[in-house]
């Protein structure tokens, strides 16, 4: 039985660089840090550690090197929503630790959202619900 989503992988060019521009721009927290033959480190908002986001640079050492090259590959593509209580006070924060963003905040019928991005293009959806 699958019992909930928890952990997504979030394709990265540098471990220590990703760990610092999501823990110190976005404010994550670390979860899991375990070194071994793959560096496995994750990360999560403070007050939403259900699910953790897995900083992941593909090593053709252990993976293969058709893997490891088809991953990278996806370096970009990555494209997840995060509930915040304030979309644009989300932004304005973000925007003065320079986070790029990608669309001002927008009301939609569905809630006012915006998107960031990481320092790889990675982007995200911030997503406010409707009140």
């Amino acid at each position: 039985m699958i019992l909930r989503l928890s952990i997504v992988p979030v394709i990265v060019k540098d471990l220590d660089e990703a760990f610092e521009f999501y823990t110190q721009k976005l404010g994550f927290e670390k979860v899991t840090d375990v070194k071994g033959p793959i560096h496995f480190l994750t990360v999560a908002p403070k007050e939403g550690k259900d699910t953790e986001i897995l900083l992941q640079v593909p090593d053709p050492k252990i993976m293969g090197e058709e893997m490891a090259a088809d991953l990278m590959s996806q370096v970009g593509k990555t494209s997840y929503i995060f509930k915040v209580d304030n979309c644009k006070s989300t932004v304005e924060d973000l925007r003065k630790k320079g986070v790029k963003i990608l669309m001002e905040p927008q009301t939609q019928p569905y809630g006012t959202q915006a998107i960031i991005a990481d320092l790889y293009g990675n982007s995200f959806v911030l997503r406010e619900p409707p009140k």
